[in-house]
C-alpha cells in the first residue's frame, strides 16, 4: 500500500474529517478562553494549561480512531484473502509510524511550552519584586501635627532622590494611599503593608519616624525587606534644627540612596555604612576619568569632602599621589587615615597594601593585592593591578595570563578604557618574559589596528625584534616615523637600539642610536644616552658633565658620568662621583641607588659588588620593569648566570 492509497483509506473512513474537527474544535477553544479567562476569573496560565491539555489528548484521540473506528470493517477495494491482510498490515503500519511522529512532535512541544513559559515567565514576579522600593510616610513622632509636613517632605525627597538617579521603580505614598482609597469604597479597609504585600510585592520598603530632642529634630530611618519585620539596614539619626529640617532630610537622602546604589555590588563596596551617594556618585566619575589626572583627583578630592567617612577615595588618593612618584605626600596621606575609623578586614588590607607599597616590601604588596583580586577579580582596576604586581613587583609572569583571562576583552572599547590598555601592556611583556614573542605579537597586533594609540607600541618592537621579524617591525616603525612627535620617536629609538644591545646585535643597534646623534631635535640627555650606549663614553662624558651641572641629584646622570669617567682612566673622578651618589640617598627612593651602583660595578667587570648591590636594590623595592634587570643590556654578561637567576626569583 503506498501513502496515495493510506489517505484514500483514511478519508473513506473519515479518519482526517475526525482529526479536522478535532483540530478546530481545539482552536476555536483557544481562542474563547483567550478573551474570556480574565472576566470570568480565571489563573493567567489557563491557555497555556489548555493548550498542553490538548497536546496530550491529541495522540490518545488519534489512537481511539484507530482502536474504535480504523481497525473495524474492512478495507475497500479488496481483490484476495491475502491481499487483504497485506494492505491490513500496511495501513497499521503507516498509521502507527505516523501517530508516533505526531506523539513525539506533542511530547517536543510540550517539552519547550513547559521550559519556556514556566522556567522563564514564572520568575518574573522576582525580577519585578526587586526592581520595586516603596517608600512610607514617616511617622510623626513630635506630638506636634506642624510636623507632618516634615514627614511628608523627608519621603517626597527620598522618591525624588531614588528618581531622578534612576535607582528603581518606586512606589510613593500617594500611591499607596490612592490604592487604600479605591479598596475602601467597595470592601473593607487595609493597612499600607497588607496594599504593598497585597498589590505591588516590593523587595524593599522605606519607613522612618520624627522626633523632637530640644530644639534638635530627629529623622530615623530604616530598609527593610518584602516582610515589613526584616530589617535590612537601620540608619544612623540625622540631627538638625528643627527650623532647618531639609538639612536633615537631605543628609538622609543621600546616605539611603547610597547604600541603594551599592547594595547589589558588595564585594565592590569597601564600607560598613554606605556613603553618600553624592560622594559615590563623584567616585565613579572620577573612575571613568582615570586618564584624565586633573578631572580625576578633583573628582576624589571632591567625594572626600562630601563624606569625610566614606573609605575608598582616600585610599584612591593615596594611590593616585604614589602613581605620580610623589611618595612623600603619598605617605603622609595615608598616615592621615583614622584607622581606627575603618575596621573591616577589607579596608585594613587595603591599608596594609599601601603601607606595603610605600615601603618598598614587595611580599607584601603581593600578598595584600591578591586578597583584594580574589574578592574582585572582575573589576578592572584590580585586575591590571594584579598583573602589574605580577610581573613588576615580585616577576611571576607566569601568573599574568590567568589574572588577565578572568575578565574577556570582547567588545571593549580600547579608545577609551586605560586599564584595557596596561592588561595588554603587562600582558605582552609577561609572554616576552616568557619567551612566548608570538603570542605578544598576536595579542597586539589585532588592537594596533583599530587604535592610533602608540602606548602599545614598545611590546610590540620587543616581541618583533625578539622573534626576528625585521619585515615586521620596519613597516610598523614606517607607519609610526609620521605619527610620533620627534621626543617620542627618539625614545622609540633609544628603546629599539637597548633591544638590539639584549640580543647582542650591536650594528642594528648602532642604526638608531646614530639617528639620534644626528637628529637636530634630539635633546642632550638623548645624545648622551646615545653616544654611552655606543661605549663611546669620551664624547657621552662631555654631555653628561653638563647634565651633571644641570642636576647634580640625577641619578642616572651620576651613575653614567661615573662610568664614563673610569672607562676614560679618570678612576679618581668616578670615585668622587660614587661618593656623591652615595650621599644622595633618602627615603622613597626603592633601591634607585643601589641599582646604579650595580651598574657602576658590572661595567668595570666587579660581579661580587655587581650581585651585591643588584640584591640590596631588589630588596628595598626596586621593580622589574620593561628597562631594569633582565631588560638593561648592562647586565649583559650575567643575564644567563645562575646569580642573576637568584636576583630574578627573589620574592619568590
Amino acid at each position: 500500500m503506498n501513502f496515495k492509497a493510506f489517505f484514500k483509506e483514511c478519508r473513506d473512513k473519515q479518519i482526517l474529517k475526525m482529526l479536522s474537527i478535532y483540530v478546530v474544535a481545539s482552536w476555536i477553544l483557544l481562542q474563547v478562553l483567550a478573551i474570556t479567562w480574565e472576566p470570568i476569573g480565571l489563573p493567567a496560565y489557563s491557555v497555556t494549561y489548555l493548550i498542553i491539555l490538548l497536546l496530550i489528548a491529541f495522540p490518545i484521540y488519534a489512537f481511539y480512531i484507530w482502536r474504535f473506528r480504523a481497525s473495524s470493517g474492512e478495507l475497500e477495494h479488496i481483490e484476495s484473502e491475502e491481499e487483504h491482510q497485506t494492505n491490513r498490515q500496511m495501513f497499521q503500519k503507516i498509521y502507527y509510524t505516523l501517530l508516533f511522529a505526531a506523539t513525539l512532535i506533542c511530547v517536543v512541544s510540550i517539552f519547550l511550552i513547559v521550559n519556556n513559559k514556566f522556567s522563564t515567565v514564572l520568575a518574573l514576579p522576582v525580577a519585578k519584586e526587586t526592581s520595586k522600593i516603596a517608600v512610607l510616610k514617616f511617622g510623626n513622632n513630635t506630638g506636634n501635627e506642624a510636623y507632618d509636613i516634615v514627614g511628608k517632605m523627608a519621603a517626597d525627597w527620598i522618591v525624588h532622590g531614588i528618581t531622578e538617579n534612576q535607582v528603581a521603580q518606586v512606589i510613593s505614598p500617594e500611591i499607596i494611599s490612592d490604592y487604600s482609597n479605591i479598596i475602601s469604597a467597595r470592601s473593607k479597609p487595609e493597612d499600607e503593608v497588607s496594599i504593598l504585600k497585597n498589590y505591588f510585592k516590593p523587595s524593599k520598603i522605606i519607613s522612618g519616624n520624627v522626633y523632637l530632642e530640644g530644639d534638635n529634630l530627629i529623622l530615623q530611618a530604616s530598609i527593610s525587606g518584602s516582610d515589613i519585620n526584616e530589617t535590612l539596614i537601620a540608619f544612623k539619626n540625622r540631627s538638625c534644627n528643627k527650623n532647618s529640617p531639609l538639612e536633615c532630610i537631605e543628609d538622609l537622602k543621600q546616605v539611603i540612596i547610597g547604600y541603594l546604589t551599592t547594595k547589589d555590588q558588595p564585594e565592590l563596596n569597601l564600607q560598613d555604612t554606605p556613603p553618600k551617594f553624592e560622594a559615590y556618585q563623584n567616585v565613579l566619575n572620577a573612575k571613568a576619568n582615570y586618564s584624565n589626572q586633573e578631572t580625576y583627583i578633583k573628582l576624589i578630592n571632591k567625594a572626600i569632602l562630601d563624606d569625610d567617612s566614606y573609605f575608598e577615595p582616600k585610599v584612591l588618593r593615596v594611590g593616585y599621589y604614589y602613581n605620580l612618584g610623589q611618595y612623600r605626600v603619598a605617605d603622609s596621606l595615608r598616615e592621615a587615615i583614622n584607622t581606627s575609623a575603618f575596621t573591616n578586614s577589607r579596608q585594613r588590607n587595603l591599608l596594609n597594601h599601601y603601607q606595603a607599597l610605600i615601603t618598598g616590601k614587595n611580599d607584601k604588596v603581593y600578598n595584600t593585592t591578591k586578597k583584594e583580586f580574589e574578592i574582585t577579580p572582575f573589576d578592572l582596576q584590580t585586575n591590571s593591578g594584579m598583573m602589574v604586581v605580577a610581573l613588576q613587583f615580585v616577576y611571576r609572569p607566569e601568573e599574568v595570563d590567568s589574572i588577565y583571562y578572568e575578565i574577556s576583552m570582547d567588545g571593549m572599547d580600547l579608545q577609551n578604557c586605560d586599564y584595557c590598555k596596561d592588561r595588554l601592556f603587562v600582558k605582552a611583556y609577561a609572554d616576552i618574559a616568557l619567551k612566548k614573542y608570538q603570542a605578544a605579537i598576536n595579542l597586539l597586533e589585532p588592537y594596533l589596528e583599530i587604535t592610533d594609540d602608540t602606548y602599545l607600541t614598545k611590546p610590540l618592537i620587543s616581541a618583533y625584534i625578539r622573534a626576528d621579524k625585521t619585515e615586521k617591525l620596519k613597516e610598523l616603525l614606517s607607519k609610526l616615523k609620521f605619527m610620533l612627535s620627534n621626543k617620542d620617536w627618539t625614545d622609540l629609538c633609544l628603546y629599539i637600539g637597548n633591544e638590539y644591545l639584549l640580543l647582542n646585535k650591536k650594528d642594528e643597534a648602532m642604526v638608531y642610536f646614530k639617528d639620534i646623534i644626528s637628529s637636530d631635535f634630539s635633546t642632550k640627555e638623548d645624545r648622551a644616552a646615545a653616544l654611552y650606549a655606543l661605549d663611546d663614553f669620551k664624547s657621552a662624558k662631555k654631555l653628561l658633565e653638563e647634565l651633571y651641572k644641570e642636576n647634580p641629584k640625577d641619578i642616572n646622570t651620576v651613575v653614567k658620568l661615573a662610568i664614563s669617567e673610569m672607562k676614560n682612566n679618570n678612576s679618581q673622578k668616578a670615585e668622587q662621583l660614587l661618593s656623591a651618589l652615595n650621599n644622595l640617598r633618602s627615603t622613597y627612593q626603592y633601591g634607585s641607588i643601589d641599582y646604579a651602583l650595580a651598574q657602576y660595578y658590572v661595567s668595570v667587570n666587579d660581579k661580587k659588588n655587581t650581585f651585591k648591590y643588584l640584591k640590596k636594590s631588589v630588596g628595598e623595592g626596586r621593580l622589574y620593569k620593561p628597562e631594569t634587570f633582565m631588560n638593561d643590556p648592562h647586565f649583559l654578561p650575567y643575564l644567563n648566570t645562575q646569580e642573576f637567576d637568584d636576583i630574578m626569583n627573589f620574592w619568590k
